[in-house]
Order: structure tokens, then C-alpha cells, then sequence
């Protein structure tokens, strides 16, 4: 009887063993597919962040080329204009200094003179002829205003203009701009502009007016 139970002891604990070792085989069976699996997902995920990497390298690339071709066309563009506007600038210039220099009186000296509140307008109307109008401000509600035309010509001291046709009119305006009188001071008005260079000058033999001025262009 003892030894029918030592027996039967035996098989059960034998059987306990065996059920162990399944146990334990099947766990390590299971970790090694865990651990065989995993380094799949982490290279797919590599991959996966390489890919992402490389397109967003590209497209840095491709937005610092599109940038990089916008700003040098651009660029090239405002060059181009600036320089065109230069030389054209430059060439008005010479030619303006050259006709000054070589052109007729009327080409050399017609334009706009100033001195003061006090503006000159020399138009060229003939080879030879020049219609001139003066605007004098004495305040914002008055100014006075004169027409004349005359010929060039020459003596020792240079290029001048003699008039026998000179009209002034005074005008006086309202505070709001309107016109409230016009008076005509004096007509067949004598004198004479003389030229030099940018220079010039008037002498008004009607009332003196301008004496001492000079009038820049």
C-alpha cells in the first residue's frame, strides 16, 4: 500500500512537470513572435519618418528655388528699369546742356524763372520770338500779373529781350478762393529781359519794379 502510493506520488508530480514545461514552452514561443515582430513595426516606422524627412527636405528645396528665381528675376527687372531711367536721364541732360550750350536763344533760354514770390514763364512762340508772363504774389487774396513778347537779340553784355507791349492787371480774391476784382494797371508797358546762362534779369521801365532781382531757372 505504501509503495502504490509512493508510486501514484511519483506520476503526479511527474505530470505537474510535464504541464511546467508546456507552460513554459509556450510562453517562450509567444515572446520570441513579440520579439521577432517588433523590430518590423520600428523599421517600418524608420522608413516611414526617412520618407517624411526626404519630402520635406524637398520641398524646402523647391520653395528656396522658386524664391531664389522670383528674387533674381525681380531683381533683375528693377535693375533694368533703373538703369533705362538713368540713362535716359543722363541723355536729356547732355542733350539739354548741349542745346543750352549750342541751341538758339529761344532753345537756350525759354522756361521758368524765380526769385522770391515771383515767378517768370519764357515761351518760345518763333525762331526768334518769346512770349513772357509774370506772376507776383503780394499776399494769399492779391497778386498782379504781367503779359509781353519781344525778339532776341545780342550786344556785347549778351542775350536780351526788349518788349513794348508790356499789360499789368491786378487781382483780388475773396477767403474763399473767388475772384472778386481784376484791374488793368497800365498797357504798351516798355523794358527789357537780359539772359545769362540760368540767369536772368528784368528791367521794367514802367514803375521799376524788379530792380536789383534776379531770377534763377
Amino acid at each position: 500500500m505504501k509503495r502504490s502510493l509512493t508510486a501514484f506520488i511519483g506520476i503526479v508530480l511527474m505530470l505537474a512537470m510535464t504541464l511546467a514545461l508546456v507552460g513554459c514552452n509556450k510562453k517562450t514561443d509567444e515572446t520570441v513572435t513579440v520579439t521577432a515582430a517588433a523590430p518590423t513595426v520600428v523599421t517600418q516606422q524608420v522608413e516611414e519618418a526617412t520618407e517624411a524627412q526626404q519630402n520635406q527636405s524637398a520641398t524646402q528645396k523647391a520653395t528656396q528655388k522658386a524664391t531664389q528665381k522670383a528674387t533674381e528675376k525681380a531683381t533683375k527687372k528693377a535693375t533694368q528699369k533703373s538703369t533705362k531711367k538713368a540713362t535716359q536721364k543722363t541723355t536729356e541732360k547732355a542733350t539739354q546742356k548741349t542745346t543750352e550750350a549750342t541751341g538758339s536763344p529761344v532753345q537756350r533760354f525759354q522756361g521758368r524763372y524765380g526769385s522770391d514770390r515771383c515767378t517768370v514763364d519764357v515761351k518760345g512762340v518763333a525762331n526768334n520770338t518769346v512770349e513772357i508772363h509774370i506772376y507776383w504774389a503780394s499776399s494769399a487774396w492779391e497778386h498782379s500779373e504781367w503779359t509781353m513778347s519781344g525778339n532776341f537779340d545780342e550786344d556785347s553784355k549778351g542775350f536780351y529781350v526788349y518788349y513794348s507791349d508790356g499789360v499789368r492787371k491786378d487781382y483780388k480774391f475773396n477767403d474763399d478762393g473767388e475772384q472778386e476784382s481784376v484791374e488793368t494797371v497800365y498797357s504798351g508797358g516798355k523794358g527789357a529781359f537780359r539772359f545769362n546762362g540760368n540767369k536772368m534779369t528784368w528791367d521794367d521801365h514802367a514803375e521799376h519794379i524788379a530792380d536789383g532781382m534776379v531770377f534763377t531757372k
